[in-house]
């Protein structure tokens, strides 16, 4: 979330869903990127083992 004092604030998404609905009363930009939670590049994966 990027806030109109020019500071940046960075949440997990639990702490992101918890507390979302008032930090975006105080936020210009909200960049949401939960969509990339649930995958995993099979590239990393196989690196990774």
């Amino acid at each position: 979330m990027e806030l109109a004092s020019g500071g940046e604030l960075l949440f997990c998404a639990h702490h992101a869903r918890e507390h979302g609905d008032k930090l975006k009363q105080v936020a210009v930009v909200v960049h949401d990127e939960t969509h990339k939670l649930g995958s995993t590049p099979a590239a990393a994966s196989e690196g990774e083992r």
